[in-house]
C-alpha cells in the first residue's frame, strides 16, 4: 500500500535502491502529500543543490519500467530463501514469514514481502564471517535493491567497531547475516547459500 495512502505527509525514496535497480546511481526523491508543503520546501532544495544530475535522473528513469517485474522476483526469491533457511539456521528475520513480530502489519502494507532478509547463524561472529567469505553467486556489499544478491555480516563489516554489548543493544546478533536478495534463479541462489552453510 502506498505510504501516502497510509497517512504519510512526506515519503523519502532512495532512488539508489530498487527504483533504479542496477546499483549504478546515487540519488533520492521526496514525495509530498500536500502541495503547499512541497512548495515551501522546494526553494531550499534549489538553494542546497539537492537535485539529481541529468545522467543519474536518466539511470533512475531507465529502471522504473522494470520495477514491478524485478520486485516480483526479489520478493519471491526472498520468501523462498526464508523458508529454505529456517530449518538450517538459528533464526530467520523476514516480515512476511509467520512468526515475525511485524507479520500482521507487513501483510497489510507490503505487497510481496520485500527483497531483504536476515538470518542468524550458530557459531556467532566467526560463522557469519565464514558464510560471507564462502558465497560465490552472492556478492559481499552493503547496499540493497539491485538485480544482484548482496550479503553482509554486520558484526564484521558495517558494525565491526561495536563490542558484544553494543551489538546486542542495536539488535545485531554476532552471527547475523543480512541479504538483499536479487533476481537470479532461486535454485542457483539456494545452491550458493547451501554450499556456504555447509
Amino acid at each position: 500500500m502506498p505510504p501516502l495512502e497510509l497517512g504519510a505527509d512526506i515519503v523519502a525514496h532512495s532512488t539508489t535502491k530498487y527504483l533504479s535497480g542496477h546499483s549504478d546511481v546515487l540519488g533520492g526523491a521526496a514525495v509530498f502529500a500536500d502541495g503547499a508543503l512541497r512548495r515551501r520546501v522546494w526553494p531550499r532544495t534549489v538553494e542546497l543543490g539537492a537535485c539529481a544530475d541529468p545522467f543519474a535522473a536518466w539511470l533512475t528513469l531507465r529502471g522504473i519500467p522494470t520495477l514491478p517485474l524485478r520486485m516480483r522476483e526479489h520478493c519471491g526469491n526472498a520468501a523462498a530463501l526464508a523458508e529454505l533457511l529456517a530449518p538450517r539456521v538459528e533464526a530467520v528475520h523476514y516480515p512476511w514469514r509467520a512468526g515475525h513480530p511485524s507479520y500482521g502489519t507487513a501483510r497489510k502494507v507490503l505487497s510481496g514481502g520485500g527483497g531483504l532478509l536476515s538470518f542468524e547463524l550458530a557459531g556467532g561472529r566467526e560463522a557469519g564471517r565464514a558464510f560471507i567469505e564462502r558465497v560465490r553467486l552472492a556478492k559481499l556489499a552493503l547496499s540493497l535493491g539491485g538485480v544482484e544478491t548482496l550479503v553482509t555480516h554486520p558484526a564484521s563489516t558495517s558494525h565491526r567497531e561495536l563490542d558484544g554489548a553494543a551489538l546486542a543493544a542495536a539488535g545485531i546478533a554476532p552471527g547475523l547475516v543480512r541479504m538483499s536478495v536479487g533476481i537470479e534463479d532461486v535454485e542457483d541462489l539456494w545452491a550458493d547459500v547451501e554450499q556456504a552453510l555447509a
